[in-house]
């Protein structure tokens, strides 16, 4: 049935009926498509009308002029399936989404070009916007309600008041959705501020706030915006996206239900932020440039980077399972709503526990040149944009002479992010982006070749940093020299140039070689097989491992690292059959193998304190 949602002064009509909003995020591009109907099912029983839905361009178009949506990407199934349920759909496809995703959504090819000007009215930019929009409009705009479809309306950009002040580019990007067919009600996120409000949005597009809970003052400022308009909460925070190496900053359910409860009593209707917890599948987490959530006061911003889970603490976990917090939620909306309250408990199977032992093993350094996507050679280092490469590693290797007997310490600048170096093939640390390091060494007499790694961590995600997210070493290698006397280091700032270069992406694993060659603190892989029950969800540690990445039948489940506080990844259930196949790229082998065991529960809380440096001591 074709029906409008239409703005009346503090009321919203759908059809010409009374329509309330009561909404949470939950992202299909964080789940495989055999679990979205049941997290829409626990959406619908908590008596929600609408799921909201940022769209990831990095993931649609992950290379210019190559479209994905097939799969766990298929848009416009979910749109249905929701409607399916019963749910109406708040969908944001605007080009940028944050979401704590590498570059905030936008794909990194945009980086390669730097006369392009992100997130602003600028021509080479808004070209890329214009042509993915055309394409991605074709997936939603014959599900917009008035096309008989779910879609009541629509989003601008997201928080644009936290980026900058072009307000012409929300207008541009609102003009071009609607020339591609969007006729429902459009509607921008922001921050509650003024600030924000006029640097993020336009008087005549419907603004909503995004809030941990509506402070005192925030509907006042609303409403000298944007007038009498539907007060709305695009984003109430019931947890936030977790960071590697700080405490899991969670949010208790009678501290949620309270701020739901203000939220409400103040006139807002709400959209949680998220609903469904998630994952960032393979490399698509992105980073902040800030402090960890429960970080010491005044403790400098620096970088830091998003973990695998997404679960962000959300009344229905990262598995699909409903919380206390889901209840106690559902309790305050009931009242709301006048709606008689149900506890309605949810089954939840897992695999039984089980522990399995990879044997095959094989030098990253022996695959190297099989599992490289290209290698260039060039007189200075290049980024992983230069190299038209989205995510993974940059191996940079290049050979030095010997000059003399002086100790040499290594500085990388520009590094982005994290680096494990070797000197002949052999570990001598490990650098990471804006924190202290001390890698030093001699030069034998018969030289030595410099073997430099580079992780993308992920790109900052949020704020002005965005603008300058290339990836690798951005500027260039030196060594400076550390006097034998008095063991100052006296800087030396002639280039080291010559490079061998590997893209390693890390998208096709199979041409590994597993000779058995493990090195002490060399990277590595790992392979071997397990059984399971299929369809049904286990969690991974690999129990004698520090940091790495995990294949499960060919799928990239993410990354691990052992300073937490994420102890375990999530694996769906959709991913396993009986007969299943595992492979670990690890950078600090060891062993000639991997002790893995899966685990029926998650474990996302396993520090209490922060690391403030995220560098290993040298081993």
């Amino acid at each position: 049935m074709k029906e409008l949602l239409e703005i009346k002064g503090n009321e919203l009509y759908l059809g010409g009926k009374p329509f309330y909003i009561a909404s949470g995020d939950m992202h299909y591009f964080r789940f495989f498509r055999g679990g979205w109907e049941r997290r829409l099912k626990l959406m619908k029983d908590f008596g929600l009308t609408c799921v909201q839905t940022y769209v990831p361009w990095n993931m649609h178009e992950p290379e210019k002029g190559e479209f994905h949506f097939e799969d766990n990407l298929d848009l416009a199934a979910f749109i249905r399936m929701a409607g399916d349920m019963g749910l109406k759909v708040l969908l944001r496809p605007s080009p940028y989404m944050c979401a704590e995703q590498d570059l905030g959504g936008l794909p990194y090819w945009l980086l390669k070009d730097r006369k392009i000007q992100i997130r602003c009215n600028e021509e080479n930019y808004m070209r890329h916007v214009r042509e993915y929009t055309e394409r991605l409009a074709k997936e939603f705009v014959p599900l917009l309600s008035t096309n008989g479809g779910p879609i009541i309306a629509v989003a601008v950009e997201n928080e644009y008041g936290s980026f900058g002040n072009d307000v012409s580019y929300i207008r541009a990007v609102a003009d071009m959705l609607r020339e591609f067919g969007v006729d429902v009600p459009m509607y921008t996120a922001n921050g509650h501020e003024m600030k924000h409000l006029k640097w993020g949005s336009v008087p005549e597009i419907w603004t909503g706030i995004d809030v941990g809970t509506v402070p005192e003052g925030a509907k006042e400022t609303l409403k000298e915006f944007q007038g009498d308009r539907p007060l709305m909460v695009c984003e109430q925070w019931g947890g936030r996206a977790q960071q590697w190496g700080g405490v899991f900053f969670r949010q208790t359910p009678a501290g949620a239900a309270a701020n739901y409860k203000n939220s409400l009593d103040r006139g807002f209707m709400v959209n949680f932020y998220m609903f469904c917890g998630g994952t960032n599948f393979g490399f698509s987490s992105g980073a902040n440039y800030g402090v960890f959530r429960k970080d010491a006061p005044y403790a400098k911003n620096r970088y830091v980077p998003f973990e695998t889970s997404y679960d962000v603490d959300a009344p229905v976990s990262e598995e699909g399972r409903p919380t206390e917090k889901y209840y106690e939620l559902k309790k305050v909306l009931c009242e709301k709503r006048g709606i008689p309250y149900e506890r309605n408990e949810y089954e939840y199977i897992s695999q039984a526990p089980c522990e399995i032992t990879l044997t095959e093993c094989g030098s990253f350094f022996d695959s190297v040149e099989d599992i490289c996507a290209k290698k260039v050679f060039s007189p200075q280092t290049r980024t992983f944009e230069e190299l038209s490469q989205a995510y993974g590693f940059v191996l940079y290797e290049t050979f030095l002479e010997y000059t003399n007997e002086h100790i040499r310490a290594l500085s990388i600048e520009g590094l982005r992010d994290r680096a494990t170096v070797y000197l002949n093939g052999e570990y001598i640390g490990t650098a990471y982006r804006d924190r202290e390091y001390d890698i030093r060494f001699t030069i034998p007499k018969e030289g030595a070749k410099l073997s430099i790694l580079v992780e993308n961590m992920g790109r900052i995600n949020y704020g002005l940093f965005m603008t300058t997210e290339h990836k690798g070493i951005t500027d260039c290698v030196h060594l400076d020299v550390i006097g034998s006397e008095t063991g100052r280091k006296y800087h030396d700032f002639s280039l080291l140039m010559n490079w061998d270069i590997y893209s390693l992406p890390l998208k096709d694993i199979s041409k590994v070689t597993y000779n058995g060659n493990v090195g002490e603190n060399k990277p590595c892989f790992y392979r071997g097989t397990f059984k399971a029950e299929a369809g049904i969800d286990t969690f991974i540690k690999a129990e004698n491992l520090e940091k790495g990445m995990i294949w499960i039948n060919g799928f990239n489940l993410g990354r691990y690292w052992d300073i937490g506080p994420q102890e375990r990844l999530y694996v769906p259930g959709e991913l396993l059959k009986e007969e299943n196949t595992i492979e670990i790229f690890e950078l600090y082998g060891k062993e000639n193998k991997a002790h893995i065991k899966f685990y029926k529960e998650h474990s996302l809380d396993n520090r209490t304190d922060n690391v403030e440096v995220i560098v290993e001591e040298q081993k």
